[in-house]
């Protein structure tokens, strides 16, 4: 018996003393298992917001081309695409005399704005005179 009681003593000093070492390796993997899971995570965190930024690109795109399918539906109008004609690019039609109207903010005598007819003026006098009114 009395070398049972001897024995214990030093059983419990060995234990006390890996219980220590325990306590530090156990440690050890939980602050790798949590390592492990930051890298995914923000790996998951960066391709959300990859994916979000992709989404608005893809939605602006989106309205563009309704935007522009509209403009081609309306293209098939020959109305539409008069309008557009006389409007953006200047044109008539046969026959029609064009107006230039210069300068609508001189009026006459009777408070009417003065419209002459256009002439045959070629295109650099007519932008010549569209910089100098714009100068002046």
């Amino acid at each position: 018996m009395y070398r049972r009681a001897t024995a214990a003593p030093r059983m419990v000093g060995f234990l006390a003393r890996r219980r220590g070492w325990w306590r530090l390796m156990v440690l050890g993997i939980i602050i790798l298992i949590l390592g492990s899971y930051i890298s995914p995570v923000r790996t998951y965190l960066e391709k959300s917001s990859a994916i979000q930024r992709e989404q608005a690109v893809t939605d602006e795109l989106r309205s563009q081309r309704d935007m522009l399918q509209k403009e081609k539906d309306s293209l098939q109008n020959n109305n539409y695409v008069e309008q557009v004609a006389r409007k953006d690019l200047g044109m008539v039609k046969p026959g029609e005399q064009p107006f230039v109207v210069k300068d609508l903010n001189t009026y006459d005598g009777e408070g009417v704005t003065t419209v002459a007819p256009a002439e045959d003026v070629s295109l650099v006098e007519r932008v010549m005179e569209a910089i100098e009114s714009v100068l002046h």
